[in-house]
């Protein structure tokens, strides 16, 4: 009788064991979904495109124009620190389980400028020309040197007039042979390839026009893995240097420094038709570590193809009137080594038809978010698809950290 009394005991205590199993399995594969918004904590100001993540991993996600956020996670992180950093800016740093505690997670974040002592022009310019070249030397310490894929969330919006047009969102797969190796513009383009995991899109695709994409021109916004910018010590004589500010990200002083090309061309822009281009670059204290870039470009054409393509004006059939961008990038670090983080780019066309003479505004915003690295046997892709067409997929979308649109 003892025996059998135990042996059920033993089967109780193995379906409870069973039991807990399975719910501990359950929740740490439960999505995690975490809604916020970021503000100055001096004048309660939004802040856009911070970066939010899980600390010690690159899952993250980027905040919008209005501060606000959405990150989605799994459970098995549940016991992480979320942290939330842009520049200039203290950082946040709270346990997940303690950032689900609210409906919206209300983050501020304390201003960090620091004064500029006075410094002599010409003096100063040197001091600035010798940081951006010790950044840029020290770029192969600082980046990875070795192939790697990240995955990315795209989004594009397309406005005729001020009327949205199209609006395209995709998952993409990027694949760089040789990390950050620095090398001209055709080489790094030859290096890069990528393919799209998933789309969504608001009309439907029928040629190849319709499929095409700006991830080639956020790609070469990446300043850090070309050359034609700012950070190529043959070309700092053409610009202007001044320090604009002292200032901080995630707890490490940074240098802000203005820069304006005397000389805009092809070689030290990336546009054929570059009138004007000035900016501004954040490089760390400690490391002298690229962490952000903020570019204005005022240009006299564009080429469909792309800003760094010729284009025949006799053959066009609208005359420009106003083209200008912008484009801002951001980097952050991952296991000892920075990566690209975020790509903003905006740009604004004024044209008029040389038949109609009827003047069309177009408006357009593009951005890329990195949501994965991985440097571990990474998935070789050595052509670009230019051209995308496949099914909503909504179990997809439901779990993919994206720029939060308020829906």
């Amino acid at each position: 009788m003892q025996k059998y009394i135990i042996l059920f005991l033993a089967l109780i205590t193995l379906s409870f064991s069973t039991t807990a199993q399975k719910d501990n399995n359950e929740e740490k594969t439960k999505l995690i979904r975490i809604v916020g918004k970021l503000t100055n904590e001096i004048n309660n100001e939004p802040i856009p495109f911070a970066n939010i993540g899980v600390l010690g991993s690159y899952i993250g996600a980027a905040s919008n124009m209005d501060g606000v956020f959405e990150l989605k996670i799994s459970g098995d992180l549940f016991e992480k620190t979320i942290q939330a950093s842009a520049v200039g800016y203290s950082t946040f740093s709270n346990s997940v389980k303690n950032c689900i505690q609210e409906d919206t997670l209300m983050i501020k974040l304390t201003p960090k400028n620091y004064s500029i002592a006075e410094v002599e022009v010409t003096a100063q310019s040197l001091v600035l020309k010798k940081r951006i070249k010790t950044a840029i030397e020290k770029i192969p310490e600082n980046y990875l040197q070795t192939p790697f894929n990240y995955d990315v969330y795209y989004r594009s919006e397309k406005f005729e007039n001020k009327k949205l047009n199209r609006l395209r969102e995709a998952a993409i797969r990027i694949y760089d042979d040789k990390g950050y190796q620095r090398t001209d513009a055709y080489q790094v383009f030859k290096e890069r390839g990528y393919k799209f995991l998933q789309v969504r899109k608001n009309f439907e695709t029928s040629s190849l026009a319709d499929g095409s994409t700006y991830l080639d021109e956020l790609l070469e916004m990446d300043i850090v893995r070309g050359r034609g910018n700012i950070l190529n010590d043959n070309h700092l004589d053409f610009y202007d240097l001044n320090l604009k500010q002292i200032t901080e990200y995630e707890n490490d002083s940074i240098w802000v420094i203005a820069y304006k090309s005397k000389r805009p061309m092809l070689s030290n822009t990336g546009d054929y038709y570059a009138k004007e281009y000035s900016g501004k670059i954040y490089i760390k204290i400690k490391d002298f570590a690229v962490i952000k870039n903020e570019t204005h470009v005022v240009a006299s054409n564009y080429s469909s193809q792309g800003r760094s393509f010729y284009v025949n004006e006799e053959r066009q059939k609208w005359k420009p009137l106003k083209i200008e961008y912008d484009f801002s990038v951001t980097y952050k670090q991952h296991s000892g080594k920075y990566y690209l983080s975020y790509v903003n780019y905006k740009r604004h066309h004024k044209v008029v038809d040389k038949k109609t003479k009827k003047i069309t505004s177009t408006d357009i915003n593009t951005e890329m978010l990195i949501t994965q690295i991985n440097t571990n046997k990474p998935e070789v892709i050595e052509k670009r698809a230019y051209y995308e067409n496949m099914p909503y997929d909504k179990n997809f979308w439901e779990s993919y950290n994206i720029i939060f649109d308020g829906k």
